[in-house]
C-alpha cells in the first residue's frame, strides 16, 4: 500500500515538472518574439552623474542594449560624452541628440 502511494507521488511530481518544462518552453519564446519589438526610449537632459549607473543597472541580466534608444534633450553637461563612451564599449545603444530623435520618434509612430 506504501509503495503505490510512493510511486503515485513521484508520477505527480513528474508530470509537475513536465508541465512546468512545458510552460517555460512557451514563455521563453513568447518573450523573443515580444522582445525584439519593444523599444525603450529613454531621453536625458543634464544626468552626467547617474547615467552611465542608470544604463548598467536597466540593462543588468536582461537584453535591452538591442532595443535601448537614447535621446539626449541638448545636455549642457558631459551627458553625451557618457554616453558614447557607453558606445565605445561594444553596449548596443542607439544614442540620438535632440533633432535625430524628433526624426526617429516622427519614423516610429506612422
Amino acid at each position: 500500500m506504501i509503495e503505490i502511494i510512493i510511486y503515485g507521488i513521484i508520477w505527480c511530481f513528474a508530470i509537475y515538472g513536465i508541465l512546468v518544462m512545458i510552460q517555460e518552453i512557451v514563455r521563453n519564446s513568447t518573450y523573443k518574439k515580444i522582445e525584439e519589438n519593444v523599444k525603450l526610449i529613454v531621453t536625458v537632459k543634464n544626468v552626467e552623474d547617474g547615467i552611465e549607473n542608470y544604463i548598467r543597472e536597466l540593462s543588468f541580466g536582461r537584453n535591452f542594449y538591442n532595443n535601448l534608444v537614447i535621446i539626449d534633450l541638448d545636455s549642457e553637461d558631459e551627458t553625451m560624452c557618457i554616453l558614447k563612451e557607453l558606445e565605445k564599449e561594444n553596449i548596443n545603444l542607439k544614442i540620438l541628440n535632440k533633432k535625430e530623435g524628433e526624426i526617429y520618434l516622427n519614423n516610429q509612430i506612422k
